[in-house]
């Protein structure tokens, strides 16, 4: 995947400036709204300068800020400075967008001593798939990021639409793993009646796919939730990974689940911590076909790495865990373990919701 060049100079002076400057008046403020939240009072930050935690909403605003002041060749650089030193960030989000980010810094009250957890807009009965997405910390974990699919994008406006969501999603026209298929966000992915839906295709000779790809901060270690299935499409298949962000393959690593043609069953891989070659990686298998709703997880530690499906652990290892930064892609692709399809298979992959969590 093509990276932009990160100037570290430049993003260093940039946010030293800005971290030196008091908060400012609105600058183009997006309207982002607190998130909603049933049957809880909601009470708003009143000091957002004093705090120092960037939220899930915090970083979308960041996100949007520095797409919006910088030229391409230098946002690198400053979202990884940005990353890399979340006070200054707060800082200059509240600089850059002082009303949005007051708006995100509201958050559900709850009695003292009770979890706040954050109440779905779909019950388990209404729910695509007869789950309802899970929301607020678990034990262990701190929930950074969850989709639900409640807003509707039409074919041809993803990942624009959603861009403070799925923004860094692959772009069209990038060639997939094998070279046979084309990614092609605008013609495959829409989302509609609370579902993400991937319309794997072939049009003029050109093998439609996708990769989404969620907007999260910088992350070494989490655990990565995904509600999904697929119609049996032959040629196709996912790979929905974690990717070194370092790009440097396959030294640091790469943990891939759920991987498998779609047609065939669900399996899962992570290549170790200094793998020196693609083979260098455990593996496991499973039973389970992709065409009923199933609940992957990716438990990510540095004591070692869990899979697990339907709520059961299909794989499990403690050998060379990468311990490297990583981003979660819906790698969506044609085969690699055969031919180009055919110009005539066709199918959907759904997903229901996705939830990200970094540990507490």
């Amino acid at each position: 995947m093509p990276k932009l060049s990160r100037p570290a100079i430049v993003a260093a002076a940039v946010l030293a400036t800005v971290a030196s400057s008091s908060l400012g008046a609105t600058q183009n403020a997006s309207n982002a709204a607190p998130q909603r939240a049933s049957l809880v009072s909601i009470r708003c930050q009143a000091a957002p300068a004093r705090s120092t935690k960037m939220t899930h909403a915090l970083w979308a605003i960041a996100r949007k800020d520095v797409q919006r002041k910088y030229a391409p060749a230098l946002r690198g650089g400053v979202w990884r400075k940005m990353t890399s030193h979340p006070v200054i960030a707060y800082r200059v989000v509240n600089r850059w967008s002082h009303a949005s980010a007051i708006a995100a810094t509201c958050h559900p009250a709850a009695p003292a001593g009770q979890p706040v957890t954050l109440l779905s807009s779909r019950t388990s009965a209404s729910a695509p798939s007869g789950q309802a997405m899970p929301t607020g910390d678990i034990p262990g974990w701190h929930q950074i990021f969850t989709d639900n699919f409640t807003q509707n994008v039409p074919l041809g406006q993803f990942p624009g639409a959603v861009s403070s969501s799925w923004g860094n999603s692959y772009a069209d026209g990038w060639k997939d793993t094998t070279g046979n298929g084309t990614y092609m966000p605008s013609k495959v992915v829409s989302i509609a009646n609370g579902v993400m839906n991937l319309n794997l295709h072939t049009e003029n000779g050109v093998h439609m796919v996708a990769a989404p790809v969620p907007t999260l901060p910088t992350m070494t270690y989490g655990r990565y939730v995904i509600r999904f299935k697929s119609t049996p499409v032959p040629g196709y298949k996912t790979a929905w990974l974690l990717w070194p962000d370092s790009e440097v393959w396959p030294q640091d690593g790469e943990i891939d689940f759920p991987e498998a043609s779609l047609n065939g069953t669900i399996g899962g891989f992570v290549h170790y911590q200094g793998a020196t070659s693609g083979s260098d990686q455990a593996a496991f298998g499973t039973n389970v076909t992709y065409t009923g709703w199933h609940t992957a997880v990716i438990d990510w530690l540095p004591t070692g790495v869990t899979l697990e499906l339907d709520g059961q652990v299909v794989g499990q290892t403690t050998t060379r865990t990468p311990n490297t930064p990583m981003h979660w892609v819906l790698q969506t692709e044609t085969d690699t373990g055969g031919p180009a399809p055919s110009a005539t298979a066709s199918g959907n992959v759904q997903i229901d919701w996705v939830a990200v969590y970094s540990r507490a």
